[in-house]
């Protein structure tokens, strides 16, 4: 079924009816009858029917199961997809990172995954009100295994490369003694699968509480959007709105990347 989607291209010319045309489409969950993206457009169904079939042999558009519905075409997906895998994700992320920082006023970074290195490395921070806050190392590479900001991006990776991680892991940077549990860190990363975020306490950093939801592209897990606080600042009580504030703008921040898979909403305890 089609969701809810306007783009009022009266008084358009053609590159402003194609192009709301093109909008529609790609906000369009399934597929659409003539007569439907007409009413969204505002346009009449002939005038929409010639730029729908303008679009069928470029290949934006394509037939439905039913003749008479239409739907994104192959083209359209590949173009949307090479746009989606080159941009520019640290650039992009500024304004849903605000919309963290404006909703719980703690620090909001992103953690950016390096495939090469398998390494996570934080590349944007912005700080809350709170005078006493972490200040993060930007762009220096740090762990997948030890906190948040690698464990909400190692959860999701594939399962061969979870195995490179952990047979390379060292010991923890706040404790040395402390060494890699494999079986314990699957175990974490399936709960972290599960509830849709990472959770951890002063693993990379003493005393610090930090949160992290995976950010997807078209191809996979691209980074995290993380929150760090002091355990000091913070209660158990606060777990549930830090986790569905991080989740809402990383679901948001991901299908501006072209992410079409699941949703993710927090599981809490």
């Amino acid at each position: 079924m089609a969701k809810d989607s306007t783009g009022d291209a009266s008084g358009s010319g053609i590159v402003g009816r194609i192009t709301a045309l093109l909008k529609v489409l790609a906000e369009t969950e399934g597929e659409s009858s003539l007569s439907e993206i007409a009413a969204r457009m505002n346009l009449p169904p002939s005038s929409t029917h010639r730029l729908l079939h303008l679009l069928l042999d470029e290949g934006f558009v394509d037939r439905g199961t039913d003749s008479r519905t239409y739907r994104a075409g192959l083209e359209f997906h590949r173009v949307g997809g090479l746009l989606a895998s080159r941009a520019d994700v640290p650039n992009l992320a500024h304004g849903f990172m605000q919309a963290v920082v404006d909703a719980c006023d703690e620090t909001c970074m992103l953690s950016l995954y390096v495939p090469r290195t398998r390494h996570a490395m934080v590349v944007r921070a912005i700080h809350g009100s709170h005078p006493l806050r972490y200040e993060a190392a930007l762009y220096v590479p740090s762990s997948l295994v030890w906190g948040a900001t690698g464990q909400g991006i190692l959860a999701f990776l594939p399962e061969e490369t979870i195995d490179e991680v952990l047979q390379a892991e060292g010991p923890s940077p706040v404790d040395p003694a402390k060494v890699v549990k494999p079986q314990s860190v699957r175990r974490e990363l399936a709960r972290i699968r599960e509830q849709g975020y990472a959770h951890t306490k002063g693993q990379k950093i003493k005393g610090a509480e930090g949160f992290s939801a995976p950010v997807f592209n078209s191809n996979g897990v691209v980074a995290a959007l993380c929150i760090t606080l002091p355990d000091s600042r913070y209660k158990a009580s606060m777990e549930v709105q830090l986790a569905r504030t991080l989740m809402t703008q990383a679901n948001l921040f991901s299908a501006s990347l072209g992410w079409r898979g699941p949703v993710r909403q927090a599981k809490t305890a």
